[in-house]
Order: structure tokens, then sequence, then C-alpha cells
């Protein structure tokens, strides 16, 4: 039924999502199965070492407490005050996102061969969704994502105030190739992973891509 081999040399696969969704999660099984995944997240963090450009202008703009006692940014205090308001949300975004979606797209650049999926966040917000070949909203019930959040070591308040604080799924789901619903049991997830990989190895894949540009 399938055919193995991709029908062009690199495929690039977007994966968004809101925090919580579980789109990680599924980067990271299409990752078990052979996939190279370009993850935002970790790069974005690579940007923080200490006196790199981002790193100065962060301790700038929200203090000294956003670093530890050795004097590196501290994830969750950062994440505290940039996820305080609308207004310290851009300001970070403002810092990060011009040289994260640089990194991202240095690191596609670099990647020719097989099956890459960029696991972004804000893919369909930063417009990269336009740059894939394929693109995956996985959206979860909102009770999902605060619950999920939680067991990440936020309080539910905090969840709560970071979900606030994000363009909700309905907004971007239009933009998406693919929406995946993420409101199940791991396993189900393990499933659905499974189920994408064979899916773009598939013959039906094909035939509708090959749909899709002919209109």
């Amino acid at each position: 039924m399938f055919d193995r081999k991709l029908s062009q040399e690199r495929l690039l696969v977007g994966i968004g999502g809101n925090i919580g969704s579980g789109k990680t999660t599924i980067a990271n099984e299409l990752r078990r199965y052979g996939a190279k995944i370009i993850d935002a997240d970790h790069l974005g963090w690579s940007l923080l070492h200490r006196n790199t450009a981002e790193y100065r202008k962060l301790v700038a703009t929200f203090g000294r407490t956003i670093l530890t006692k050795g004097g590196q940014v501290d994830r969750r205090a950062l994440g505290r005050a940039a996820f305080a308001s609308r207004t310290s949300l851009r300001k970070l975004n403002a810092i990060m996102h011009p040289p994260l979606i640089e990194r991202v797209r240095e690191e596609i650049g670099r990647n020719k061969k097989g099956l890459v999926v960029v696991d972004a966040a804000l893919l369909f917000q930063w417009g990269l969704h336009t740059e894939m070949d394929v693109s995956i909203l996985v959206t979860a019930p909102d009770r999902l994502k605060v619950r999920r959040m939680v067991e990440s070591g936020l309080t539910e308040a905090e969840a709560r105030q970071r979900l606030a604080l994000q363009e909700s799924d309905s907004k971007v789901w239009r933009k998406a190739d693919f929406v995946l619903e993420n409101k199940g049991s791991f396993a189900e997830l393990r499933r659905k992973s499974r189920a994408l990989w064979n899916f773009f190895y598939s013959a039906r894949f094909q035939n509708i891509k090959q749909a899709r540009a002919g209109r």
C-alpha cells in the first residue's frame, strides 16, 4: 500500500500549536521513526548564552531578576516576567523572534534530504507555514493544555495566564494544511504520530499534493 520513498528529496513539515498542545511529543515520535527535527524552542534558548546580544537585551528589558545566581537566564523567571502582560510578551517577542526565525531558516537550509520537521509553537504566527511543504496545527482542549502545563511545573494561575496571552487555535487553523486533535491518551497520540509518518510516505499523500498543485 505504501511507497516507502518520499516523492521528493526533502519533505519539509511544520508543526505548530500552543503550549500544552502536544506538538513536541508528536515531533519526538517522528524523530523516533527517523525524521530530522528542528526544535525552535531549543534554538531559542541557545541564543541566550551569557553576553549574546539577546542576553543583554533581555537583562536590560526585564532586569537581573531573570538570572540565576550564576548569571545564566532562568527559564522560569523569564517566563514569569514575559507572560506578566501582553506588553511584556511583546517586548520578549521583539527581542527573540527575528534572530530565532533566522536560526530556524538556517537549520532548514542545512537539512536538504529526507523528512525534516520544524517544531515551532508560533509556526503560523511567524508565517513560516508558507515555507513548508506541509503544515500541521496541533490542538487540544484548554483544560488539557492547562493540566499539561501544571504537570511541567507551572501553577494553574500561571498556566491560564499563558494560555490567555496566546493566539487561539481558531485564529490560525485555516492556515494549516492539517489539524491534529490531541485530546486523548499518550498512546493515542503515538498512534496518530505513526499514522502521520505512514501518510507522508503513502501514495494517498502524493495524490493529495498533486491535486493541490493542480488547483
